[in-house]
């Protein structure tokens, strides 16, 4: 059967690229009469999963509809990006940028890389194949990596795309430099199994400049640090987000396989709004507290004027941008904050808020310890090398019941 379906599918592919439609109408025909016979649920997934994106792309158009017969007031009024964000490297500092595309791994050059340190070797004396031979490591366990700034850096031939690293910890002139151009990835040599959570990504150690100069930083927190290195995710690696999570509309291609996660602690795309944020600041003011800025929750998408504070809970499907190069995104959970919140962004230093505020108001989870803010997102097919900008409208598309862990919230 595998080796049945292989082959329809490789021959769908060639015939698509030769413009063939009618016989790929026939050849999907038999895949799918294939699949009713010996895999029913998937059949019924990928019915469901067509319809859902087929009415998501009617109710677009006829939004569209709506926003061209608006008033210059009523556009003015709309939610609207205040910010955008990347983490060129997973737990170090944010940049902050006017404009992005995406891939299928999220924002470009968000989270292609992070930080490693290699697991103890089994007993047995080797690694089982698809076993993680590295663990990833973040600000969870080293404040310090917040200290770390990233500049990107275009050499001038453009052949290279340098990221260069620098904390203020380690002196104004000392500082590393990281190839991240595709063609470089490509050639790194070093590959590990790298556990994220319950996944393992495959990656390319990107060598041991970046590694050494990083480690004289988080060394800082604990010498025993000294074995990190700085990893980054290849354009082959898989890493699905979780079914339990994902709507049906926000599977992609033919046969509705799951969106990819890349890097990030699960989904590719964190989105959260100002006004969460001011409602928050209020309540650590009223305690006597410093507020804190939107850094602390490391988003990628920052969205201005929305109705109330934590609208987005409910927010399932949104558009961001005007016509056929809108980019739609699926809102499908909230997520779970952590000490790394209470990380001072700037300076490494870590306290007890804004978790222990939250705490008094959005505990949502299975537990009292699990606080959310923000909501985690995935980028709907059809939006794919599509583009947004800082001052893009945004258009709730479709609601419901705000979703939380199903099952308890993970620390590391």
């Amino acid at each position: 059967m595998n080796i049945a379906w292989h082959a329809l599918l490789s021959t769908s592919r060639m015939m698509i690229a030769d413009n063939n439609f009618s016989t790929v109408a026939f050849f999907t025909a038999i895949v799918i009469v294939l699949l009713n016979i010996f895999h029913p649920k998937r059949i019924h997934l990928l019915i469901k999963s067509h319809r859902a994106r087929r009415e998501l792309r009617k109710l677009c158009a006829q939004k569209q509809i709506d926003e061209d017969c608006s008033t210059t007031q009523e556009d003015d009024d709309r939610p609207r990006v205040s910010g955008i964000f990347i983490h060129p490297i997973k737990s170090m500092r944010p940049v902050s940028i006017t404009e992005t595309k995406f891939d299928k791994h999220g924002l470009l050059s968000d989270r292609r890389l992070m930080l490693v340190r290699p697991l103890p070797t089994p007993l047995h004396g080797s690694f089982a194949k698809g076993q993680a031979t590295h663990r990833f490591f973040t600000q969870r366990q080293a404040p310090s990596l917040a200290t770390i700034e990233l500049t990107p850096v275009l050499s001038q031939d453009r052949t290279r795309i340098l990221l260069k690293v620098s904390s203020k910890l380690s002196g104004s002139n000392d500082h590393a430099y990281i190839d991240t151009h595709p063609n470089t990835i490509k050639k790194y040599p070093v590959r590990y199994s790298a556990g994220v959570w319950s996944d393992v990504v495959e990656v390319a150690d990107v060598g041991d400049d970046a590694a050494e100069y990083v480690a004289s930083i988080v060394c800082k927190d604990d010498p025993s640090f000294k074995d990190v290195r700085v990893v980054s995710i290849l354009e082959s690696s898989m890493r699905k987000v979780s079914d339990k999570y994902c709507p049906d509309a926000a599977r992609v291609g033919f046969f509705s396989d799951l969106p990819q996660g890349g890097l990030t602690d699960g989904f590719p795309i964190l989105v959260a709004t100002e006004a969460s944020l001011e409602l928050l600041n209020q309540k650590l003011k009223k305690k006597g507290k410093d507020s804190i800025p939107m850094s602390r929750f490391r988003p990628n998408i920052v969205i201005g004027k929305t109705n109330k504070a934590f609208d987005e809970d409910n927010w399932k499907a949104i558009k961001i941008g005007r016509g056929k190069d809108a980019v739609i995104l699926h809102l499908v959970k909230g997520c779970p904050r952590c000490k790394q919140s209470c990380t001072n962004q700037l300076t490494g230093e870590r306290g007890e808020e804004p978790v222990a505020t939250l705490s008094e108001f959005r505990a949502l989870g299975r537990s009292a310890e699990d606080v959310y803010f923000a909501q985690n997102a995935v980028l709907n097919g059809d939006s794919y090398n599509k583009g947004i900008q800082v001052g893009d409208p945004v258009t709730i598309l479709t609601r419901g019941e705000a979703v939380w862990d199903m099952e308890d919230v993970q620390a590391e």
